[in-house]
């Protein structure tokens, strides 16, 4: 027959044992993510290095910012100059469109339109 130590003497080898395992699962996971996360580091320089030489070797064989605007390109767009302004996104706005006929605009408004008109559910749903 089980006794009071016997009992606790079990429960505390359990215990003890559980937290070995808890300990040595955490630090084995811990170091698996630090692995992890140093080979996605690695990966992330990598990438990196690559796209600045990229950009490097590109750049190289293109004229110098000021020559890459041509008399074609001021045809085409004659606000060219804003091309190479400090806004990094220039905006300007269409003209507005023209007024549309009254009588389409409310026919595609009534396409969507409801035949009834809406009503509200008398009552209070908690009720």
């Amino acid at each position: 027959m089980n006794t009071k130590a016997s009992v606790a003497y079990g429960w505390g080898i359990l215990c003890l044992a559980g937290g070995g395992a808890y300990y040595f699962a955490k630090r084995s996971i811990n170091s698996d993510r630090a692995e992890r996360a140093m080979a996605e580091e690695k990966r992330r320089q990598q990438r990196e290095r690559m796209r600045v030489t990229e950009t490097a070797s590109r750049d190289a064989h293109l004229p110098p910012p000021q020559e890459r605007i041509t008399k074609a390109t001021k045809k085409k767009a004659p606000n060219a100059e804003k091309l190479h302004t400090s806004d990094p996104a220039p905006v300007e706005h269409a003209d507005e469109k023209p007024a549309e006929d009254p009588a389409a605009v409310a026919l595609e408004e009534a396409k969507f339109a409801s035949k009834a008109p809406y009503r509200s559910r008398k009552g209070d749903r908690f009720s």
